[in-house]
């Protein structure tokens, strides 16, 4: 397995974590396909996922959109892999689901993430349930996620689950960054990090990855994430390269 494709079967089963985690969420597979619900009204916390090259991508994917509707979602949604399915490609084109947005994955081995220390008058500590208002305020704050959808999308659940590390920054007994980390298959991978506007360009975001990304000790040998374009050179300072190119695709 090279690394794109171990960090591909990662990505899926990061997906089925994700929904598993929140309260009402659930996954379906269909016609070679996952479908990972949240069951929120937020289309980003829904989406699909190739699981193998389908025989007839059109038809898995007019079976995945039915899943969604059946939930009751006006949405539909599908993160593809560049160049992997190539059939899927075509179909995602074929059928008129439209091109949104496109990332990297990017990757660096456990080991040779730096040694996370906290920012001067920065203090990074794991969530629990008493954090959760916080966390859901940073999430509004930084993310834009609506309070009613924050509060349903971050609960207990999320935060006992052995499979997932928040990590909360805190200055002067405010929060004002959050990232989470989420073991699958032997790796992390990281989502969410978020700096609210007036902590940021002190390091936080780095230090928030790092602890994230060391979260579960050995368990993982491998990190990896989908950055945005404003972040992704901190990455690169953090040894992430890119492996891979995703795409992400609507209706």
């Amino acid at each position: 397995m090279d690394l794109s494709q171990r960090i591909a079967a990662a990505l899926l089963e990061g997906e089925r974590v994700r929904a598993e985690v929140v309260e009402g969420g659930e996954n379906v597979e269909v016609a070679d396909l996952l479908v990972s619900l949240s069951n929120l009204p937020q289309p980003e916390l829904n989406g699909t996922r190739v699981i193998r090259e389908p025989s007839d991508p059109a038809a898995s994917i007019e079976a995945a959109r039915e899943v969604f509707r059946s939930r009751g979602h006006p949405f539909f949604g599908i993160e593809i892999e560049v160049g992997r399915h190539p059939a899927v490609d075509a179909a995602v084109r074929a059928v008129g689901l439209r091109r949104v947005e496109a990332w990297p994955t990017m990757a660096v081995p456990h080991d040779a993430i730096p040694a996370a220390t906290d920012p001067d008058g920065v203090e990074i500590r794991r969530a629990t349930t008493s954090d959760l208002e916080a966390i859901r305020a940073v999430e509004t704050a930084t993310f834009g996620t609506p309070a009613d959808i924050a509060k349903r999308f971050v609960g207990e659940r999320m935060l006992e689950d052995e499979r997932v590390r928040i990590l909360v920054a805190w200055v002067d007994a405010e929060p004002v960054g959050e990232a989470t980390g989420y073991l699958a298959d032997g790796t992390v991978g990281i989502f969410g990090v978020g700096v609210v506007e007036g902590a940021r360009r002190r390091g936080i975001g780095a230090a928030l990855t790092a602890r994230a990304a060391t979260a579960f000790g050995h368990r993982a040998d491998l990190v990896w994430l989908q950055p945005s374009d404003m972040a992704r050179a901190m990455y690169e300072r953090l040894g992430f390269r890119r492996v891979s190119d995703w795409e992400v695709w609507i209706a």
